[in-house]
């Protein structure tokens, strides 16, 4: 069974994470209460072909993202960099 889990941050910021596979999630960033969408990023488990690449086997990869909505309505403030950096650390928290 997969489970969908909606989380709060940076400024309001809506992350929905979805497991599409036992090693896959999907994650829609939103802002305004989910009324503007910012982008969907995937993320895979690291697998032992991912070896030569700089990270442990215990991560997860950013395969795709699709963030075309984060340049029209989010501002300077916000960068993909930012918003790849928390949703790996809302994965790592994530039971």
């Amino acid at each position: 069974m997969f489970l969908t889990y909606t989380l709060w941050y940076m400024d309001k910021l809506t992350y929905e994470l979805t497991h599409l596979e036992q090693d896959r999630i999907r994650i829609i960033v939103t802002m305004m209460g989910g009324e503007v969408e910012l982008g969907t990023l995937y993320f895979e488990k690291a697998k032992r072909s991912f070896s030569r690449k700089p990270i442990g086997l215990d991560s997860w990869a950013c395969i795709d993202a699709k963030v075309e909505g984060l340049y029209v309505h989010g501002g300077e403030d916000i960068t993909p960099k930012d918003i790849v950096a928390k949703c790996q650390e809302l994965i790592k928290a994530l039971p």
